[in-house]
């Protein structure tokens, strides 16, 4: 008979059949049931913060594959590679949290936290990506959000990872690693860490060396290119002055390049001799360091020169013209003046260029304005502009960069001039790269918003002068000879 005294053995109301309290895991329990999380963490909420970073980890693979196969470039390949390889850790790593019995058990210690290791140092690069030029466009909110969240969950699970796993139930004797399950279990990892110190070392010899050659160099040489222009010819004709100016614009660099916009000017400008030289004190510094002048900028001690008279201005050649390494792009034209009006002329030539593979404007995108550049008063100045979209390279950009025009514009009027003794003030020509939807006194004025540095932006300038010769003096008319 059993003594009263005697305490009875209570049913264990767990499926299992072990006692029900502790935190070892059995087969009925959710994943990560054995380690003793933050209140906050669940085993559902849990379960359901790894599905949505398994859906992460998926979309990063599909962006990738998509630039793999469909990106414009190498360098937007790259980035394909880089998201495939993110997404299939982050999703793999999820997937053996998800399902911890079977084959994918073994790993059920290392893979979820180097998966949500990596699902949140993709967030920051993604966060990065997007911050660098942000403004408010719905897709760039929608991929800052999503990355956010990622980041937020990835962070909140190695939370969970980290924290120190329960120790054995009342009365249980944890599992002991018997001799062979260790050597083989030594053999495994010492092959593997063989394995991958070997495939490291190959890799930091070769790799380095072909990404600099083939990736690097390539994707960041700069767009040069040479413009020389000069008046090759100035005849006297019999009711007007008549002259030849010759434009070449170069492209020495080893990328093609776009020119964005184009103007060369003809001025000419009196000369008034002193017949003693100005005293130092009195020459007109201004004319020199009152702004960024150029190569026209002269002081001289005999020599006035009057405020130049515009004689012709146009575009040197086509705008968005593609121009090949070591591609030539040549102008010669005529322009006339009156006689006795100039004593010297003037050729300036400004051009604008940019790498062509960064400013690519979307498919079947010439020009917001087909029938020519459309002329506006902007903030006071009369301008004729052009816009043109500019296409994303790839999936990822579509989803980090925002949409962009190339903005091109002469300036014909107006308040805002290029005031100089050297040149008119009118008209002038600029270039912007812009977020979309930005009104045209964004063009007018730079902001220093680093878009014209991404796509290497930048100017090529010549000037050139040439003296109008003397009148060739009328020849006395022979007297008729008488019959």
């Amino acid at each position: 008979m059993a003594d009263s005294s005697t305490p009875q053995p209570q049913p264990d109301p767990s499926p299992s059949g072990t006692a029900g309290t502790g935190g070892a895991s059995t087969p009925g329990d959710p994943p990560d049931a054995g380690r003793r999380r933050p209140p906050y963490l669940g085993g559902r909420v849990v379960w359901g913060l790894r599905a949505a970073l398994f859906a992460y980890g998926v979309a990063l693979a599909v962006v990738g594959i998509a630039d793999v196969f469909w990106g414009n470039d190498f360098d937007v390949r790259t980035h394909g590679v880089v998201l495939v390889g993110t997404g299939a850790v982050v999703a793999g790593g999820t997937l053996v949290a998800l399902r911890p019995e079977g084959r994918l058990g073994s790993m059920r210690g290392w893979a979820p936290r180097v998966a949500d290791v990596v699902a949140l140092g993709s967030t920051v690069w993604v966060l990065l990506c997007v911050g660098s030029n942000f403004t408010c466009q719905v897709v760039l909110g929608l991929t800052a959000g999503v990355a956010l969240g990622a980041g937020l969950v990835a962070l909140a699970l190695l939370v969970a990872d980290f924290t120190p796993a329960a120790g054995p139930r009342p009365g249980e004797t944890p599992p002991a690693a018997t001799p062979e399950t260790m050597s083989s279990a030594e053999a495994t990892l010492r092959g593997a860490l063989v394995t991958a110190g070997a495939g490291l070392l190959a890799a930091c010899v070769t790799l380095p060396q072909f990404w600099y050659s083939v990736r690097y160099e390539p994707s960041n040489s700069p767009p040069v290119v040479m413009v020389e222009n000069g008046i090759t010819e100035v005849e006297v004709r019999k009711d007007r002055l008549e002259l030849t100016a010759e434009i070449t614009l170069e492209n020495t660099g080893r990328t093609p390049v776009r020119m964005l916009t184009s103007l060369y000017e003809i001025s000419g400008t009196r000369i008034r001799l002193a017949g003693k030289p100005l005293p130092h004190d009195n020459l007109p510094f201004d004319r020199v360091f009152g702004g960024n002048y150029g190569s026209a900028a002269r002081l001289s001690t005999y020599t006035t020169y009057t405020s130049p008279q515009q004689i012709q201005v146009g575009p040197v050649g086509e705008d968005y013209a593609w121009i090949g390494p070591g591609e030539k792009l040549r102008t010669t034209l005529q322009a006339h003046a009156p006689l006795g009006e100039f004593d010297l002329l003037r050729l300036t030539t400004d051009v604008a260029v940019a790498r062509a593979d960064r400013v690519e404007t979307a498919a079947g995108e010439a020009g917001n304005y087909p029938d020519g550049r459309r002329r506006m008063n902007c903030d006071g100045t009369l301008i004729a502009e052009s816009r043109r979209p500019l296409a994303h390279v790839g999936w990822f950009d579509r989803l980090t960069e925002s949409d962009r025009e190339l903005v091109t514009f002469w300036a014909l009027s107006g308040d805002s001039g290029d005031n100089s003794p050297w040149w008119p003030a009118f008209p002038w020509t600029n270039v912007s790269i812009q977020h979309t939807g930005r009104g045209c006194e964004h063009a007018l004025v730079p902001d220093r918003d680093g878009l014209e540095d991404d796509a290497m932006v930048g100017w090529a300038s010549s000037v050139a002068e040439a003296a109008v010769p003397e009148e060739e003096p009328a020849s006395p008319a022979k007297p008729a000879k008488k019959g």
